[in-house]
């Protein structure tokens, strides 16, 4: 009999079994969800370690999600950072159960700089980690129309857009696997700053599971305005992104050295499974 229910006949309560373990449930999935917030507005980060260019953090997450693939009830939250509109970075914190003690979770915290600027971020008054190298590298999306004039025609366009890429990853056992693109954006902006004038971050998942990420933005060239991509990932197995039908970007697991790298992904600490 689970502690919870020996509770419930202890009390005299007559709510059947099934409901209070329910209740429980999403009582506790309130809990991690305040916890993961928590975690995440214990960073300062900022552009080129500069103090005065702090980013911002949006209080909301842009993303609940969970991978019952991997079991575990591995779930969490994604944030994004902001500076003068753009998006900076984005991140999640999560939560998995320890494989060798169900009863504790481990938490993890990822990062992915979508910044062209290095970045450095403290926890709590202390260095927590930089990121030298630019987030990406944006490149013009080929035979994309030009922007349009207003901010909703140039949000249908990203949509749009969005839809005519395509992703896969690759498992260790060298099995491919398509990922599912979200259809809404995570986070959309209008920028502030030189770097673009308008942009959305979407993202392409196994399950609810954000494996790799997609900005758009339309960005200032000599000749106007054009659409630009670039992508990030958020897993360290292989994977490959398409426009159409031609690869337009590929990470190779084992190929990347990871003290340049742009993503940053470690677990902090063990808790216990069940939060008081």
């Amino acid at each position: 009999m689970s502690a919870l229910l020996t509770a419930v006949l202890v009390l005299g309560q007559v709510a059947a079994p099934d409901h209070a373990e329910a209740e429980f449930a999403k009582a506790q999935q309130k809990k991690w969800e305040a916890f993961y917030r928590t975690e995440a507005a214990s960073y300062t980060i900022s552009l080129s370690g500069d103090p005065t260019k702090a980013l911002k953090l949006r209080p909301e997450p842009v993303l609940q999600w969970s991978n019952p693939v991997r079991g575990g009830e591995t779930n969490g939250l994604v944030f994004v950072w902001t500076h003068q509109g753009r998006v900076e970075v984005v991140g999640t914190v999560f939560s998995h159960l320890a494989t060798d003690d169900p009863q504790q979770r481990f938490i993890a915290h990822s990062f992915h700089s979508l910044s062209l600027q290095p970045l450095a971020a403290e926890r709590r008054e202390s260095k927590a980690w930089s990121i030298q190298v630019p987030g990406l590298k944006p490149e013009p999306i080929p035979g994309a129309p030009m922007p349009a004039k207003s901010a909703a025609l140039r949000l249908a366009q990203m949509r749009d857009l969005a839809r005519e890429f395509s992703a896969a990853t690759t498992s260790l056992e060298n099995v491919e696997q398509e990922l599912r693109l979200l259809p809404q954006p995570l986070y959309r902006f209008e920028s502030e700053s030189a770097e673009a004038i308008d942009g959305a971050l979407f993202t392409f998942v196994t399950g609810t599971d954000p494996e790799l990420m997609l900005l758009l933005e339309a960005r200032p060239t000599r000749d106007g305005p054009a659409w630009h991509f670039g992508a990030g990932r958020f897993t360290d197995l292989a994977l490959k992104l398409r426009y159409k039908e031609d690869v337009l970007w590929t990470y190779e697991r084992g190929l990347t050295d990871n003290s340049t790298t742009p993503y940053l992904s470690r677990r902090t600490e063990l808790r216990p499974r069940v939060l008081p």
